[in-house]
């Protein structure tokens, strides 16, 4: 079986990705302010408060950063850090991969959210090498 063709391309997940990181922290906020506010019998509006500072900070945190995703034909790499790929989601035009560095490298899974409109072109190569069989022994 061949392998798939090089691919190459710079992602950095696009306006969906900074959005979920930082709905998700908001809406634990949310939800946490709004358990304190009904435990001290108070209105649960005020849980907008914390929420929307978390939302503030979130988006702030989440400022897109790029990464070169690279796969030589052998091997994926994310910004020169070698390791195994997993497609954790696929919804069409919005890709969220998990890199796992190598063992010997010590360091924990990188998230990598690619959007369609990012990739352009790539973007079928790059499912085409994300969905490859690994080659048997």
């Amino acid at each position: 079986m061949r392998a798939a063709p090089p691919v190459s391309l710079r992602c950095s997940g696009g306006w969906w990705w900074r959005g979920l990181q930082t709905a998700l922290p908001a809406l634990a906020a949310a939800a946490c302010g709004v358990w304190a506010l009904q435990w001290a019998r108070q209105p649960p509006g005020w849980a907008a408060v914390p929420a929307l500072a978390v939302a503030a900070l979130a988006w702030r945190l989440a400022a897109p950063r790029g990464v070169e995703l690279v796969w030589d034909g052998q091997r994926w790499t994310a910004d020169g850090l070698p390791g195994q790929l997993d497609v954790m989601l696929d919804a069409g035009s919005v890709l969220l991969l998990r890199l796992r560095p190598d063992a010997d490298r010590g360091c924990r899974p990188r998230w990598i959210a690619v959007s369609a409109r990012e990739a352009g072109p790539a973007m079928h190569g790059l499912r085409v090498a994300v969905y490859q069989r690994s080659p048997g022994p």
